[in-house]
């Protein structure tokens, strides 16, 4: 464990190391591009700019069309299955006893909470606060502390039927207040809820972690195939032309067009990083969410590909 977390810090201070990739990469496709003379690099760029912005306009609808036809299902499935053995009312007693507040709760009195229809946060915010008959905490600091109650709680439920990314996702949107975990708590003690249960688990908040993956490869896959394409027509309709005869001018045009050129190349290679992200561990040497943040570079093209 301790290897771990020294080898994840040292990937962190070397964040700097993306950035001087990047840079490095740069100045690699302006020389190129500058050799090859400004013909060859205009269409060069243009067709990778085409790519790239073809890629991430289709790359939402095809990743919302796949989800649906090859993932979703057995996502409602997996999970259907395992809210089986799930004693939820243990589950929310064991997440509320470690908020911090020092309290022993009843599993009695959390299962009548939990089959009332009052609203459920402010009936356990009562039930903390009568435990050792002393306020636990002001109504807004305990909400978010429940917040990351219901987190736990998800955590637990999921962790073992989907990817570690969709465990996240749908803690983040718990934690953000972007999904309402206390309906689903009481829906989850009936148990001819189950199948309805799974789908709002999947569509609400899981859909969104197996969505982006498959678009971010899409966005790879069309990007390389389209500039594959490009480079392959520049190379037939120059076929003739060899780098000598470009004048002075023309290698300097084709050096900036290089610019753009390696714009979109360190925009596909961000993507693939972000996707190393997600569907890795998140501990390895080089390759971290948190070193990649603190770049210069790469952390503007990761964040829009958070969106």
């Amino acid at each position: 464990m301790k290897n771990c977390l020294y080898i994840y810090f040292m990937g962190v201070q070397l964040w700097w190391l993306y950035d001087v990739l990047a840079v490095v990469g740069l100045l690699v496709c302006i020389y190129i591009s500058g050799r090859k003379g400004v013909f060859k690099s205009v269409f060069t760029s243009v067709g990778c700019i085409i790519g790239a912005f073809l890629a991430v306009s289709v790359s939402g609808g095809v990743a919302d069309s796949l989800y649906k036809t090859t993932v979703r299902d057995g996502n409602i499935n997996k999970l259907e299955k395992s809210l089986i053995d799930v004693d939820i009312t243990s589950y929310m007693g064991d997440a509320m006893e470690g908020m911090g507040y020092n309290v022993i709760v009843s599993t009695k009195k959390l299962d009548e909470i939990l089959d009332s229809d009052k609203e459920l946060d402010e009936q356990l915010y009562r039930y903390m606060n009568n435990i050792n008959g002393k306020v636990v905490d002001d109504e807004e600091s305990f909400h978010e502390n429940l917040l990351e109650c219901y987190a736990e709680v998800m955590r637990k439920l999921i962790s073992d039927d989907v990817s570690r990314y969709a465990v996240e996702t749908a803690s983040a949107k718990i934690t953000d207040g972007k999904a309402d975990f206390g309906s689903l708590v009481r829906q989850i003690k009936d148990s001819d809820k189950r199948k309805e249960t799974a789908r709002i688990i999947s569509d609400d908040y899981i859909a969104d972690a197996y969505k982006n993956v498959i678009r971010l490869v899409v966005i790879v896959v069309l990007s390389v195939i389209i500039f594959i394409i490009t480079v392959l027509t520049v190379r037939a309709v120059t076929a003739g032309q060899t780098e000598t005869e470009n004048s002075k001018g023309s290698n300097i045009l084709g050096g900036i067009f290089g610019i753009i050129t390696g714009a979109v190349i360190l925009f596909v290679i961000s993507v693939l990083l972000r996707l190393y992200c997600v569907t890795g561990d998140n501990e390895t040497l080089f390759f971290n969410n948190e070193a990649v943040e603190k770049t210069y570079i790469f952390r503007y093209v990761y964040d829009f590909l958070k969106l």
